[in-house]
C-alpha cells in the first residue's frame, strides 16, 4: 500500500490527472500527522516548533527512507525507523520518548 501511494505521488509529478487527488491524500495524511504531534506537543506542554507542513515532511520522509530501506534487504530498517522518529521527537520537545 505505501509503495502504491509513493508511486502514485511520484506519477503526479508528471501526469496532471493524478494531482488533485494526490494532494488531496496527501493533506489528510498532513493532518494525521499534525494531529499527533500536536498531542504531543500537550503531553511534553511544549508548542509546537515546526509548521504543519514541515513536520508532515520530516516524517513522511523518515518513512519513505526506511520502507526503501525495508524492501532493499535491510533488517535493521524498522528499529531504525523507531530510534530516528523518537530521536525526531525528542528534539522537537525536549523529552524522551519511551520505547513500548
Amino acid at each position: 500500500m505505501h509503495r502504491l501511494w509513493y508511486d502514485l505521488r511520484a506519477q503526479a509529478l508528471f501526469m496532471e490527472a493524478f494531482r488533485a487527488d494526490v494532494a488531496a491524500i496527501d493533506h489528510s495524511l498532513e493532518n494525521m500527522v499534525v494531529r499527533v504531534m500536536r498531542r504531543f506537543s500537550e503531553l511534553a506542554e511544549a508548542p509546537l516548533a515546526l509548521s504543519p507542513s514541515v513536520l508532515y515532511a520530516l516524517f513522511d520522509g523518515l518513512f519513505q527512507h526506511y520502507l526503501l530501506r525495508h524492501l532493499s534487504g535491510d533488517v535493521y530498517a524498522v528499529e531504525s525507523l523507531r530510534a530516528d522518529a523518537r530521536s525526531a521527537i525528542d528534539a522537537l520537545f525536549g523529552v524522551a520518548v519511551q520505547a513500548e
